[in-house]
């Protein structure tokens, strides 16, 4: 079970991801990818880097791997948002190749 201090951080990792930064990430080949809604890909992209900011944290602070509880806890902080994180990738531009 995560303590206190570190639900903390993890809502606070959160917020700051939340905030529009105008992102542009690698190139989004939708074929390669094979996904159907920009939407969901993005949600999706956005979500994944929230938890591997977080599990980078979780790392850096204990120095090994989360156990299965802790990384159960931690992806539930990340669904419970899910709202949120789904208005806040408006700022996230995919570049494709031509």
């Amino acid at each position: 079970m995560l303590d206190k201090e570190f639900h903390v951080k993890i809502t606070s990792l959160i917020d700051e991801c939340l905030i529009p930064h105008g992102i542009q990430t690698h190139e989004c080949n939708k074929e390669f990818w094979n996904y159907r809604s920009d939407d969901d890909f993005k949600f999706g992209h956005k979500a994944g880097v929230i938890l591997g900011i977080i599990l980078g944290y979780y790392i850096a602070k204990y120095g090994k791997v989360p156990s299965g509880e802790d990384l159960s806890e931690m992806t539930k902080m990340v669904e419970l948002r899910r709202d949120e994180i789904k208005k806040s990738f408006a700022d996230i531009h995919f570049f494709y190749k031509v």
